[in-house]
């Protein structure tokens, strides 16, 4: 008896590590949103917030385009649960930018279907569902929908595309289906047949892929391409480029949009008549389409950012930009450090010097340090927010002075005695943290002298140079 115990027990083990074997293990945590990785919540009294003047407000014509209805298909197969960056699954990955992405887009009007494959069951081809029907779904649902998504079976990509169509085909409108996915059909269809059976019964209907995470894997791709319109996404934030791109075909009717330097940063909007009661919050990149009417927004950057009382007439669209000027300054020592502000095309804006507090317009910028001819360090994408307070402490250069009687060349040699430059004496020069050897004439040489973790100007004199060495 004992033995028929053990060995029912070691074949149960057994079917277990095999079950294991089969379906990829996803690690614990790896596919469960968190509170930051959505819409934030309102924390603050919006109408202590003070709306800021530079703030623009520009209407134009929307065009006159109809209005599709989209599904998006989601694969929550097993094999989504594999990472795709460090502490990051690609379900979560993707879990995070729908989340965003719906509850930005949603309308009272109608909203977004979505279908999803392969998260209640494993080995079960039948395990499709319609998570949010089109039309029908609830703002506040959206979150806790997408959160229960789990890696977990097989990709009937087929019948989901088939079950998508009729989830839309009611609507007289055109009709978007939306597959993302990271792998092949495993349940026997042909999803580019059905594909293209489906597209030949409805002149309005249009398919797209989004293929995630299948670098390197061109026949999968292959495989994908003649559904639809093909995209792939490597990466989170190549996943979220998509993301605003397919928005501005399958939401054309948006009339509202926010240009903030922080893109990600959420919106808060409220009507005129109700300033203290939210009506729509959403992702600045992402924009949203609203009534027509009187409207206030806040923009959550730090400080927050507070559009005053604006109108988004009918058939018009509003973009709201954040303007102003953020303050920086770079400590150093007396000033020796000098700076430049870069756009996107490495152009200078604005010149200046370190330890000074200095007005730098809202953006993303590139901070040049430099001193020439030995230092230069750039800050890349340097976020400016309007009435925010930047610092930065220079901790990667020191400064140095060779005072002499006379002014005479300088030698500096790095840490491997190999010449640096050449430089005068009584005239401070920048270096990078490091070590370095320092050279008048024979009579005068400084060795070992440290840089970068200075308080002020190191001073070096040749009178003393018998004395310190």
């Amino acid at each position: 008896m004992k033995k028929l115990i053990l060995l029912a027990l070691t074949l149960c083990a057994f079917a277990s590590w095999a079950q294991e074997k089969d379906e990829p293990s996803v690690p614990q945590g790896m596919t469960q949103l968190k509170a930051e990785d959505l819409l934030d919540n309102m924390d603050f009294d919006p109408s202590k917030v003070p709306a800021n003047a530079a703030g623009e407000v520009k209407a134009e014509d929307l065009p006159s385009t109809a209005i599709p209805l989209v599904e998006y298909v989601i694969d929550s197969s097993g094999s989504m649960g594999q990472l795709m960056g460090p502490k990051k699954t690609k379900i979560y990955v993707l879990k995070k930018l729908l989340a965003r992405y719906l509850m930005s887009q949603w309308t009272e009007k109608t909203s977004s279907g979505l279908r999803v494959i392969g998260s209640r069951r494993k080995k079960d081809c039948k395990d499709n569902y319609l998570a949010i029907e089109p039309g029908q779904s609830k703002l506040g649902a959206i979150e806790g929908i997408v959160k229960g998504f789990e890696p977990v079976g097989m990709t009937p990509i087929g019948q989901a595309l088939k079950d998508a169509y009729k989830d839309v085909e009611h609507y007289k409108g055109p009709k978007r289906v939306v597959l993302f996915t990271d792998g092949e059909e495993t349940c026997g269809q042909d999803p580019c047949k059905i594909a293209a059976e489906l597209s030949g019964k409805d002149v309005d209907l249009k398919f797209f892929v989004v293929a995630f995470g299948l670098q390197n894997q061109p026949d999968i791709l292959d495989k994908l391409a003649c559904i639809g319109d093909m995209n792939q996404a490597d990466d989170e934030q190549k996943l979220e480029e998509l993301f605003q791109e397919l928005d501005k075909q399958l939401n054309p009717g948006k009339n509202l949009f926010v240009s903030s330097p922080q893109p990600n940063a959420t919106v808060f909007l409220f009507r005129a008549e109700s300033p203290n009661e939210i009506y729509r919050k959403f992702h600045a990149s992402q924009g949203i389409e609203v009534p027509p009417g009187k409207y206030l927004a806040i923009v959550n950057l730090k400080p927050k950012y507070k559009f005053s009382e604006f109108t988004i007439p009918p058939r018009k669209k509003v973009t709201l930009k954040v303007g102003g000027y953020g303050f920086f300054q770079a400590n150093f020592i007396e000033k020796l450090m000098k700076i430049e502000l870069l756009d996107s095309n490495r152009k200078v804006v604005k010149r200046f010097t370190s330890d000074v507090r200095v007005p730098l317009p809202t953006g993303k910028w590139a901070i040049r340090l430099y001193r020439d001819p030995f230092f230069e360090k750039t800050l890349e994408n340097y976020l400016i927010v309007p009435n925010a307070e930047y610092t930065y402490d220079v901790q990667e250069a020191g400064a140095l002075v060779v005072e002499d009687p006379k002014v005479r060349g300088i030698y500096v040699y790095d840490g491997r005695f190999a010449l640096l430059g050449n430089h005068l004496t009584n005239v401070p020069l920048v270096l990078g943290k490091g070590v370095y050897e320092v050279r008048v004439d024979e009579k005068c040489v400084f060795k070992d002298v440290i840089m970068g973790s200075n308080s002020g100007l190191v001073k070096l004199d040749c009178s003393k140079v018998k004395n310190d060495q």
